[in-house]
């Protein structure tokens, strides 16, 4: 069984740190390319470049949004940098006749959102999930079953193995894999993936 805190620590280990790194923010749509992605999050796909994770542009060498997607199964997985909106500015645009997740973690804004066709179906913050929004607020309760998302307190000794941040992120990262069918893993962090600058010309 997997460690509860693995796929934060793997994270981690890759140097997306919430507190040394400002976090991360994972987005995946199926069925549609890592170019096409890029025009749907407003860029030009012509700026793209080939690179693995040590030589990707991180957040504070960046001029501008940009992201790092490569293919996972039947979906365009991408790390975003530097976007200014919400993902509710942008996921329903990607998520036209597919489907969308975005999963954002850091400065204490921990989300998740699902959109199927144009529509934000399921959204919740990653460590307090009982008030949902969307059209749909538990349509991915089946998928969440067994995973640990709301906080514990700490300090309260008679709480045994009590939920962290590292848990609740490490379980919102699990039920992206139960979506896409791969978990987040050292494979594809440590492949060549293509880096796309998503400011509009």
């Amino acid at each position: 069984m997997p460690h509860p805190t693995d796929l934060y620590d793997l994270l981690v280990a890759f140097g997306f740190d919430s507190e040394e790194y400002s976090g991360f923010h994972l987005i995946w749509a199926e069925g549609i390319g890592a170019n096409e992605l890029c025009r749907r999050l407003g860029g030009d796909p012509s700026s793209a470049f080939r690179c693995d994770i040590d030589n990707l542009k991180r957040p504070e060498a960046q001029k501008g949004p940009a992201m790092w997607a490569g293919s996972t199964k039947d979906w365009t997985q991408a790390l975003l940098f530097n976007l200014p909106t919400s993902p509710l500015s942008f996921l329903t645009r990607v998520s036209r006749g597919t489907r969308a997740l975005s999963i954002k973690c850091g400065y204490d804004n921990y989300r998740l959102d699902w959109a199927v066709d144009g529509i934000l179906v399921t959204c919740f913050a990653i460590n307090w999930p009982d008030a949902r929004g969307g059209t749909d607020p538990h349509s991915l309760d089946a998928l969440m079953e067994d995973l640990a998302f709301q906080l514990d307190d700490p300090d309260d000794d008679a709480t045994e193995n009590p939920v962290t941040i590292e848990v609740s992120v490490t379980s919102a990262l699990e039920l992206a894999g139960r979506i896409t069918g791969r978990r987040l893993d050292t494979k594809w962090l440590s492949a060549v993936h293509s880096n796309y600058s998503l400011q509009s010309n």
